[in-house]
C-alpha cells in the first residue's frame, strides 16, 4: 500500500497538472503545438551548452591559456633593425669652407633570451660616410661593413631557471587553476540542473495534489449543503466547509506560484531566457518515488571526495606557484653581477659596397672584450621586502590548502548526513501519507454516515495536506542530497554518462567560441 499510493499520486500529478494541459485554441486562432517533455539528460546538455555564466568561465580559461603563450614568448628570438643619419661640421672647417661630414649607419640584430638568464645577440651593420657641399673638397661615399656577437649572463641576481621561468610557471599554474575552476563550475552546473529539474517536477506534482484536495473540499461543501437542506447540518458547518474551499484555492494558487518560481530557476540554469519562449512551459518528467541510492560508509566515501576535490587541486597549484615565486625571490636577493662577452669583425672603409664586402671577407679587423658589471642597491630593501612577501605568500598558500581540506571534511560530512537523513524521511513521509489518506477517507465516510462532525473532517484534510507537502519535500530533499553527494565524489559524471573532458567539451556548443581547449598544461 505504501508503494502504491505515492505512485498513484505521481500519476495523478501527470494527468491533473494544469501546467501540462493544452487548452483548446479559440476560433480563428492558430493551434499552438504542445511543447515536448524535456528529459533530465537533455536539460543537462542544454545547460552546458547555453548557460552564459559557464560560457564566461570558459572564456576566462581561454584567456589564461593566452597568458601562457605570452609568457613563453619572452624566450622567442627578437629581430631588431636600427638606422641612424648624422652630420657634423667643425668651426675651423666651416671658416675654411670645407664640406660637412655625413654618415649613415644601419644595423640589424637577432637576439634571444634563454631560460637560465643569458642573452645571445648576433648583429651586422653597414656604415656610409661622405662629405657634402659644392666645394672642390667634396668627397665620394665610403662604406664599411661589420659583424658582431655578444653574450650576457647574470651571475647572481637574475641567474638561473628559478628566476627566469617564474613568470611562465605562474602563467601555467594560473591556466591550470582556471581549467580546474571551469571543470568544477561544469559539475556544479550539472548538480544545480538536476536539483532545479526535480524541484520543478515536485512543484508540479504538488499542484496536482493541491487541486485534488480542492476537489475534495468542494465535494465536502456540496455534501454539507445537501445535508443542510435535509436539516442534518448547520449553517456553521456550511460556513466552515466553504472556508476550507477558499483555503484550498489559495493553496492551489500558492502551489502554481511555486511552479513558476521553480521553472524560472530551471530556465536560468538552462540559459533559456528569451522573451519569445518565456511563456511556453518547460515540461519535465514526474519526480520518481523510488528511493535514491545509499552512500558508501563515510570513512570510505570521504577518501573518494578528497581525491576528487577541485578546490584542493586549485590550492595545490597555488602552493606550487608560491614555491616558485619564493625560490625566485631568494635568487634575486643578491647583488647584480653580469658577465658580458663580445666580439666583432670590421671591414675597411672603402668606396662602394662591393669593395666593402670583399674587404670584410678578406681583410677585416677584429675586436673582442669581456666585462663584469656589478650593481648593489644600498640597503637592499626592495629585494628583502620581495623575499619576505614571497615567504608570507607561501605561508598563506599552505594555510589556505589546510583550510580547504578542513572545510571539505566538514561540508562532506554534512552532505553525507543530509542524504542519510533524507532517505529516512522519505520512508517516514511515505508511511505517514498513506496513513493520513486512509484517515481522511475514513473520516469522510463516518461523516457521511452521521458518525463524525465537520471539524474532524477538516482536521483530517489539513493533516493530509501537510503529509502531501512533507512527502513531496522529502523526495526533493533526497534528490538534492544525492546530487550533492555525487558532486563531491565525482560519481555525478558517470550518473549522467559524462567524463570530465566530455562535460568540458559541451560547454558553449553552438556558440561562436574559439577552438576546443587544449589538454591541461604541465608546469616546467
Amino acid at each position: 500500500m505504501r508503494a502504491f499510493l505515492p505512485a498513484s499520486f505521481l500519476v495523478a500529478a501527470s494527468l491533473l497538472g494544469a501546467e501540462g494541459v493544452v487548452a483548446p485554441a479559440p476560433v480563428n486562432q492558430a493551434v499552438v503545438s504542445a511543447p515536448s517533455t524535456v528529459t533530465l539528460a537533455a536539460a543537462i546538455d542544454q545547460a552546458l551548452a547555453r548557460n552564459l555564466g559557464l560560457v564566461v568561465t570558459r572564456l576566462e580559461t581561454a584567456r589564461a591559456l593566452d597568458n601562457v603563450e605570452q609568457a613563453e614568448a619572452a624566450f622567442d628570438p627578437v629581430f631588431g633593425w636600427s638606422n641612424r643619419l648624422s652630420g657634423a661640421q667643425a668651426s675651423f672647417d666651416r671658416q675654411l669652407g670645407n664640406p660637412a661630414a655625413r654618415d649613415f649607419s644601419s644595423d640589424v640584430s637577432l637576439s634571444r633570451k634563454f631560460s637560465w638568464g643569458g642573452t645571445l645577440t648576433l648583429g651586422t651593420g653597414m656604415t656610409r660616410q661622405w662629405a657634402d657641399g659644392n666645394s672642390l673638397n667634396s668627397t665620394a661615399s665610403n662604406f664599411d661593413l661589420g659583424t658582431s656577437l655578444s653574450y650576457t649572463q647574470p651571475l647572481l641576481a637574475g641567474a638561473g631557471r628559478a628566476v627566469n621561468l617564474s613568470a611562465l610557471i605562474a602563467a601555467k599554474e594560473g591556466a591550470t587553476r582556471s581549467r580546474l575552476a571551469l571543470r568544477a563550475a561544469a559539475l556544479d552546473l550539472i548538480r544545480d540542473t538536476e536539483v532545479a529539474y526535480w524541484s520543478l517536477a515536485g512543484a508540479r506534482t504538488l499542484v496536482a495534489l493541491r487541486e485534488t484536495s480542492l476537489r475534495s473540499a468542494e465535494s465536502l461543501l456540496e455534501q454539507v449543503q445537501a445535508k443542510r437542506r435535509l436539516g442534518d447540518a448547520t449553517a456553521l458547518e456550511e460556513l466552515q466547509a466553504a472556508a476550507d474551499v477558499a483555503n484550498q484555492k489559495v493553496a492551489v494558487l500558492n502551489a502554481k506560484q511555486a511552479v513558476d518560481g521553480a521553472e524560472m530557476r530551471l530556465r536560468r540554469t538552462l540559459g533559456r531566457g528569451d522573451a519569445a519562449e518565456i511563456e511556453q512551459p518547460v515540461l519535465v518528467e514526474a519526480i520518481p518515488s523510488t528511493a535514491v541510492a545509499a552512500p558508501e560508509p563515510f570513512t570510505q566515501w570521504i577518501r573518494q571526495a578528497a581525491a576528487f576535490d577541485f578546490d584542493t587541486a586549485i590550492q595545490l597549484s597555488a602552493l606550487a606557484q608560491a614555491n616558485s615565486s619564493l625560490e625566485a625571490a631568494r635568487q634575486n636577493d643578491a647583488a647584480q653581477l653580469d658577465l658580458t662577452l663580445s666580439g666583432a669583425n670590421v671591414g675597411p672603409s672603402v668606396a662602394g659596397l662591393n669593395q666593402a664586402y670583399h674587404g670584410l671577407r678578406d681583410g677585416s679587423g677584429w675586436s673582442n672584450s669581456i666585462s663584469l658589471t656589478y650593481r648593489l642597491p644600498l640597503g637592499s630593501r626592495e629585494s628583502e621586502a620581495a623575499l619576505r612577501s614571497a615567504a608570507r605568500a607561501r605561508q598563506q598558500a599552505e594555510f589556505r590548502l589546510a583550510d580547504v581540506r578542513q572545510n571539505l571534511v566538514f561540508n562532506a560530512r554534512a552532505t553525507w548526513r543530509d542524504l542519510e537523513a533524507a532517505r529516512a524521511r522519505v520512508d517516514s513521509a511515505t508511511s505517514a501519507l498513506a496513513l493520513q489518506r486512509q484517515s481522511y477517507e475514513g473520516e469522510r465516510a463516518r461523516y457521511a454516515a452521521g458518525q463524525s462532525d465537520i471539524l474532524r473532517v477538516l482536521q483530517a484534510q489539513a493533516a493530509l495536506d501537510a503529509a502531501q507537502l512533507n512527502w513531496i519535500q522529502s523526495l526533493l530533499d533526497a534528490r538534492s542530497a544525492s546530487a550533492r553527494v555525487a558532486r563531491l565524489d565525482g560519481s555525478l559524471l558517470t550518473r549522467h554518462g559524462f567524463s570530465l573532458e566530455g562535460a568540458e567539451a559541451k560547454v558553449g556548443v553552438g556558440l561562436p567560441l574559439d577552438e576546443p581547449l587544449p589538454p591541461l598544461s604541465a608546469t616546467p
